[in-house]
């Protein structure tokens, strides 16, 4: 059966103590595994964002093509990530912003004493052949009100940033927060980029309004059995889907894994 495409989106892959991860961003690595394997069960082909832009560039068909991707470079990302995706045999396509590397991370609670990764952390990835580094912004900044010049501006500092640090180009690009201005297509486009992804569903296969499914620790065989056909977001746009997540809000944290 021939699937339809996606583009994954996950921040961190590890495990952290309950009430550490507010936001929902670190997908224990067994879950993430288990995802992965059930994709490849069913015949998807897994491809970096570059590979899959260069495809709609070229107006090749995207079918049963899948893109992991990690945003914001969690420490993570270097650690536990690259092995995991070797063992998969998959590639990846990881998310950073120049002007935080090596900081704490402003996602998770402080009192995790978790990090970004560190500039050598993100060079020593760029070189493994499945793992692509793609720009952020430089500062995770919000570009929902960005005019054309602002996003361009701050697209092409971050990707130029970015390219002095890895001696490579920097193709790929995803908006924070999954937020962008009308203007920020063309200014990716402009910038020398050949992708930009957010986070608001599926469905548009616009070069730089390519949706992504967000996957969360949250998320059951039957939730990402959704998100990866691509019916999650619309069935919670119905009446019994909005009603779903409204009875299931009280219950819906991560089980504490700090032990």
């Amino acid at each position: 059966m021939i699937q339809p495409s996606l583009i994954l989106a996950y921040h961190g892959i590890g495990t952290v103590p309950r009430g550490y991860d507010p936001h929902n961003l670190m997908t224990p690595p067994g879950q993430f595994r288990s995802q992965v394997e059930r994709l490849v069960a069913r015949g998807y082909e897994f491809v970096k964002m570059s590979e899959l832009a260069c495809r709609l560039h070229s107006s090749v068909a995207l079918q049963g093509v899948c893109a992991l991707t990690f945003d914001d470079g969690s420490a993570d990302n270097a650690g536990v990530l690259p092995a995991l995706l070797a063992a998969l045999g998959v590639p990846g396509t990881v998310f950073v912003c120049p002007s935080l590397l090596g900081k704490a991370n402003p996602f998770l609670a402080p009192e995790s004493g978790a990090r970004l990764m560190t500039a050598d952390e993100v060079r020593a990835i760029s070189g493994l052949p499945f793992i692509e580094v793609g720009s952020h912004t430089n500062d995770h900044r919000d570009l929902s009100s960005a005019t054309a010049d602002e996003a361009y501006r701050e697209m092409t500092a971050s990707k130029q940033a970015l390219e002095r640090l890895l001696d490579q180009p920097v193709r790929s690009f995803a908006y924070p927060f999954g937020h962008y201005s009308p203007a920020c297509p063309a200014a990716a486009e402009r910038a020398g980029y050949t992708s930009a992804v957010t986070e608001a569903g599926c469905g548009s296969w616009r070069p730089y309004e390519l949706r992504r499914q967000s996957v969360n620790p949250l998320d059951g065989r039957l939730t990402f059995a959704l998100k990866s056909r691509g019916v999650f977001y619309p069935l919670l746009r119905t009446p019994l889907g909005r009603l779903a997540a409204w009875v299931a809000r009280p219950f819906r944290h991560p089980p504490d894994r700090s032990s």
